[in-house]
């Protein structure tokens, strides 16, 4: 009898690999974004705390668009399974050191552990990404980026609720730092396991100058039939999600003057949403190329993020007596807020994941590593400017409830342009692909 899909070692090993790092990722990010507002962590060359949030959102994406135009080259260059070992053994390195960091103290390494497993993940990205058209059929991609969207989004709700729950308690900084060396030996072990699977261009000959390569794998993207679409659609999920996680404890605090705790648990709300959203992209029909749900799922979102806006002062606290998570989840107010954030999450998690399969169906196999990076490279340059958004409200001290306001209006303007796309476009156009099974190059 043969094993489902999430089971079955073409997929598990590069499910485990890929979710335990996101887990240890958001540990980390996440003991910081609590630990610096909640004054636990100092924080270095900011005179002011609040302003070390926007900043510190930057970090992972601005290794990866350092990064990006080397790794895909290497990611398209060597044999799969080997990556997928190298990459995870250099990041239980770095998480070794980044729990000494936090285990005595240092702010300033630890915050810069995490620019260095932004670069980590620069090169890991594109070796997971381009390993499923390797491992998967064609008609199993939107499943297979389904099942590894839910691992995603679960895992940054168990590092969002680990890292903001562990930091605020006694001994917090030592606990992390066995959470982060945990999760990486973890990952370690599971890309033992990854099959092998070719390379998808042995002879390229590798290139480090980063502008000249940058351009190159734009122009793989524009030259591939329909992979601009997807790859910028996929981007600007990217900074409307980094800029909503960055302004939550800002607006946990400061909109609905809530507790720490709490602040934890709107962004673990957001990746149980995000979640139950991939899960439910992974149950589309193998025939549809999911695009239209995608569609409707960012119009969805849209209406809600604004709705949040209003949905706020019915569940808020006061600063003379904070909201906590039992008055949070027994209020009326309190459950409708919570249910939006759910819902909203959920769609947008519809929304990415047909994208992502739409950009790994239509990538050619010579470059698509390569494209792969690119989408990395264009998802860091969207996150930065992303979190940096948020600096208008800590600069200003605007209400932060305006960060769904605008996420809304950039959900419903998507939406647009691709209900515009699809009444103008020929049906079926680019993906007629779905229709062919190329054999697997995994072994």
């Amino acid at each position: 009898m043969k094993l489902p899909l999430f089971f079955q070692r073409r997929f598990l090993p590069m499910w485990v690999t890929l979710s335990f790092g996101t887990f240890a990722d958001n540990t980390l990010r996440q003991a910081l974004l609590i630990g610096i507002p909640a004054g636990i962590i100092p924080v270095p060359l900011f005179s002011k705390p609040d302003d070390a949030i926007p900043v510190i959102g930057t970090l992972l994406p601005a290794a990866i668009l350092i990064f990006s135009s080397v790794s895909g080259q290497l990611a398209d260059k060597y044999e799969t399974s080997m990556m997928f070992r190298r990459t995870k053994a250099t990041e239980l390195l770095l998480m070794l050191t980044a729990g000494a960091a936090f285990a005595f103290g240092w702010g300033g390494l630890a915050i810069a552990m995490l620019f260095a497993m932004g670069a980590q993940s620069a090169f890991f990205s594109p070796v997971r990404v381009s390993a499923m058209p390797k491992y998967l059929e064609v008609d199993e991609l939107v499943r297979g980026n389904g099942l590894c969207n839910a691992g995603l989004f679960s895992f940054i709700l168990l590092g969002y609720l680990v890292g903001g729950t562990l930091i605020v308690l006694p001994d917090g900084g030592t606990m992390v730092a066995a959470v982060l060396v945990s999760a990486s030996c973890i990952g370690l072990v599971a890309a033992l396991f990854a099959p092998h699977a070719a390379a998808n261009a042995p002879g390229l000959k590798l290139s480090f100058n980063g502008f000249h390569q940058t351009w190159m794998m734009f122009s793989h993207v524009f030259a591939a039939r329909g992979v601009a679409p997807p790859l910028f659609g996929s981007a600007i999920f990217y900074f409307l999600s980094t800029a909503l996680t960055v302004a939550i404890p800002l607006y946990g605090r400061d909109a609905l003057h809530a507790t720490p705790i709490v602040w934890a648990a709107l962004n673990g709300f957001f990746a149980i949403g995000a979640g139950l959203g991939a899960v439910t992209a992974a149950s589309l029909s193998k025939r549809s190329s999911g695009l239209g749900a995608s569609t409707t799922a960012i119009l969805g979102a849209g209406v809600i993020s604004i709705a949040i806006y209003f949905l706020t002062p019915y569940a808020a606290g006061t600063p003379e007596a904070p909201l906590t998570l039992g008055m949070l989840v027994s209020s009326s107010g309190g459950r409708i807020l919570v249910a939006a954030l759910v819902l909203n999450a959920a769609l947008s998690g519809v929304y990415i994941a047909p994208l992502q399969a739409a950009m790994q169906r239509r990538a050619p196999r010579e470059v698509r590593a390569r494209i792969m990076a690119a989408g990395a490279f264009a998802y860091a340059a969207f996150a930065i400017p992303g979190s940096l958004s948020i600096l208008a409200i800590t600069r200003t001290g605007a209400d932060p409830r305006l960060a769904f306001v605008g996420a809304g209006i950039a959900m419903l303007t998507v939406a647009g342009v691709m209900i515009y796309r699809r009444k103008t476009l020929p049906a079926g156009l680019y993906d007629e692909m779905l229709t062919a099974r190329p054999h697997s190059s995994a072994i």
